[in-house]
């Protein structure tokens, strides 16, 4: 996958786009503690179908992959150390 586009926009000036989707929660709580991973936080859980999904308590859960999240997502705000 391309991490960026580049297009032309009605006025002739070339505009780069990034294809790069990251922590959609930074957006609402802002950055988590410096070198901190989803994966370690007490809100990520794991659902086990024919694959693996992990979901985030603080996103929400519609059964489909708009919820899914990656725990290798730098933390949010919000986020709290999980037990290991």
């Amino acid at each position: 996958m391309k991490k960026q586009t580049t297009y032309e926009n009605l006025f002739g000036e070339v505009i780069t786009v990034s294809n790069k989707k990251g922590n959609p929660l930074l957006k609402s709580f802002g950055k988590g503690p410096e070198g901190e991973r989803c994966k370690n936080c007490k809100h990520i859980y794991r659902k086990q179908y024919a694959g693996t999904y992990y979901k985030c308590e603080l996103r929400g859960n519609t059964n489909g992959p708009g919820t899914d999240h990656r725990v290798n997502w730098p933390a949010c705000g919000k986020f709290e150390k999980g037990e290991d």
